[in-house]
């Protein structure tokens, strides 16, 4: 515990909130509203527990920054700090990049304070230490890796038993330290009492011998620290008075469960501050479980920020109904009008029959040429997005258009996630390239790649165990200090990659850079490579489309449509609607998509009645419905100045196969402009 007095929370005045306004190059208003009543200043004074409910658009993230700044400058703490959560990495880096560009926030970089992931948090202070004080190493946390492991624990014969009951490497979760096994889907088809139930306990204890874990089991053995050293969580609060949760309403079930063990539970709460909309409460899979206990927001608490500096009026007036909690959104954006001199572009639904999705995309893109200028397409960010990037596991659920890749054959969806873990090195490799590319960092392409040889080390069987380190090319670099040979070609590994941004062809990654990575990784595990996984790991990975066979100057894999082809003119930017959360676009076009709907419709044909503007909310809507409703929120709340929809056109046809003027007359009332492709 801290030798330190009570710890007392800064006060926030006036003065600090101009401070940070001037700090971060923002109007001295900002945070006050022309006529002084704007919600922030209070959001920005309050040192109590309070849950910021903020609508897309809000600028959320920079009042966070903002009073984290103010705090950071105000703090006479030498050994307690602050702690910032975040959902993902994503969120996690912009907030850092905002906190770096100001000396006061780069304090909160570094001891005692904490930024980082949930699930950072919780492995770098109880499950790790736990892991290693019980015997167990940690050389790799990886939900793929521990699972291919653990399977091939098992005989042949025992893999071939369980695949004829449908249960495969992904379905096996440890339940406690103890190695007690759960289906992640449903119930084993066997009793725990049986041999198949116990060889499967032994192969997870086995590898988690070996230092290979699941994110998911790292909560566990979180849960199992605190149960056996309950007085930790004593340790945890003094070390952390103050708690600040980005992104609050992505928290799972689990998530928020530890979270509120940890921080809230008991005597002695943290001063806790929650930011999030839960509009927006996306999960990454479809069996993450929406949180119930401590849920986002409470009501008692609950600050509303109902203004979007992101997009004018209508745009708000076309999303809002899809928000399942109505709190009448409001736009007073964008920032600029156009450069034509409108306050933003005409708002379009594009019609096509199913033979003609892939030219839905090309139809958007001369929308925009026609609708910005060249400097703003040149600025701009223009994206595409639908709810389902995959293509489906099995045929009879094959539905035209079913996935963001009926639109364009060349989309790669294991480069879509906000933050990817890609199952090749080459595919590292692309999403550097792309990230750098987009952004214009090369650290970006630098990290992601260095990323990429450290998880083909940890891969490697008999190698040293490599501690998680937050920048990764340093990290490399470290452990190659005494190789000077391999620690040159790995800097020309970076130079023709990142830095230059050459993307790989098949020939020059069979013929050469192959050997490299393998060279890297082997010297920094100091083993040879010979695993099946680290194998496949390093194979060279055709792209859908059959990218290999396009020329040279065609051969990117960032997924960004080129239009036109021949002398591009506008990027668009191409994914799933869950990689985009939290982004801001220019203009934004929604895909039509298909998921689980046992009669066939499609996800924007089953929320028609809310884009017409006949129905608004979640109130009576199954959980599927409300799941589509808060995907097609999150990305029709994008953009700034131009908002697309593209649809089947046969959902419009009367029987005639003509439009329906009554329904056409409908949606141009609501502000959409219609286009038939």
């Amino acid at each position: 515990m801290s030798d330190e007095p009570r710890f007392e929370p800064p006060e926030v005045t006036d003065e600090d909130i101009c401070w940070a306004s001037c700090l971060l190059k923002l109007p001295a208003d900002a945070f006050y509203g022309l006529d002084g009543s704007d919600p922030r200043q209070e959001v920005l004074k309050s040192m109590e527990r309070i849950d910021v409910a903020a609508c897309p658009g809000s600028g959320k993230t920079t009042l966070l920054v903002a009073k984290l700044a103010i705090l950071a400058e105000k703090w006479r703490y030498r050994t307690r700090g602050i702690c910032i959560l975040s959902h993902t990495n994503v969120a996690r880096e912009k907030i850092e990049s905002q906190l770096g560009n100001a000396t006061a926030g780069r304090r909160l970089l570094s001891y005692p304070h904490y930024i980082g992931t949930i699930h950072g948090f919780v492995n770098y202070f109880l499950a790790m230490p736990w892991l290693r004080s019980r015997g167990y190493p940690i050389k790799m946390i990886d939900s793929e890796i521990c699972e291919i492991r653990r399977w091939k624990k098992l005989a042949y014969t025992w893999r071939s038993a369980l695949e004829k009951k449908h249960v495969d490497k992904s379905n096996i979760r440890i339940l406690d330290t103890s190695f007690n096994l759960g289906k992640r889907d449903g119930q084993f088809p066997f009793a725990d009492s049986t041999l198949t139930y116990q060889n499967l306990s032994k192969a997870c204890q086995e590898t988690a011998r070996d230092g290979y874990h699941c994110y998911d089991d790292m909560f566990i053995w979180a849960h199992d620290m605190m149960d056996k050293l309950p007085h930790f969580v004593d340790v945890i609060r003094d070390r952390f008075p103050l708690l600040f949760v980005d992104e609050a309403q992505d928290n799972s079930e689990e998530q928020s469960a530890i979270l509120h063990r940890i921080f809230m539970d008991g005597n002695g709460a943290v001063i806790r501050q929650r930011f999030g909309d839960e509009n927006q409460a996306i999960f990454d899979s479809m069996f993450t479980k929406e949180a119930s206990t401590d849920k986002f927001p409470i009501v008692e608490i609950k600050k509303d920020l109902p203004n979007s500096h992101r997009f004018g009026q209508k745009i708000a007036d076309l999303a809002d109904p899809l928000g399942l909690i109505h709190y009448g959104l409001k736009g007073q954006g964008p920032k600029k009008p156009l450069a034509s001199g409108a306050p933003e572009g005409r708002h379009t639904i594009f019609l096509f029959g199913e033979d003609r999705a892939d030219k839905v995309i090309g139809a958007y893109a001369e929308l925009l040429i026609e609708t910005f200028s060249k400097r703003e397409l040149n600025e701009g960010t223009f994206s595409a997005v639908g709810q389902i990037h995959r293509p489906p596991d099995k045929e009879e659920h094959h539905k035209v258009p079913h996935h963001v890749g009926h639109y364009w054959p060349d989309y790669d969806p294991e480069l879509a996630r906000p933050d990817p873990k890609p199952k090749t090195f080459v595919q590292y490799v692309f999403v550097g390239v792309g990230r750098a590319e987009t952004s214009g960092e090369a650290y970006l392409s630098v990290e992601k790649i260095s990323e990429g040889i450290l998880r083909l080390a940890g891969m490697i069987e008999g190698g040293k165990t490599l501690p998680h380190r937050r920048h990764s090319h340093r990290y490399v670099l470290e452990l190659l200090e005494e190789c000077a040979d391999v620690r040159g070609r790995y800097e020309d590994l970076i130079a023709r990659f990142a830095v230059k941004r050459e993307a790989p062809t098949k020939e020059t990654w069979d013929n050469h850079w192959c050997g490299v990575v393998r060279e890297v990784a082997e010297t920094i595990a100091g083993a040879s490579l010979s695993s099946l996984e680290a194998n496949g790991f390093l194979a060279w990975r055709d792209g859908p489309g059959g990218l290999t066979s396009l020329p040279v100057t065609q051969k990117r894999r960032d997924n960004i449509y080129r239009y036109p082809n021949d002398d591009p003119k506008v990027p668009i930017h191409v994914g799933s609607i869950h990689s985009v959360k939290g982004e801001t676009h220019t203009a934004t076009l929604v895909l039509e998509t298909f998921w689980q709907d046992p009669k066939g419709r499609h996800n924007l044909e089953l929320l028609s009645p809310w884009l017409r503007g006949s129905k608004s909310g979640g109130l009576g809507t199954g959980v599927q419905q409300k799941s589509r409703l808060k995907l097609h929120y999150v990305a029709m709340t994008r953009p700034t100045h131009l908002l697309c929809l593209a649809m089947k056109r046969s959902m419009f046809e009367e029987g005639n196969g003509d439009l329906d003027p009554k329904v056409m007359q409908e949606l141009e009332q609501r502000g959409w402009q219609v286009k038939s492709i």
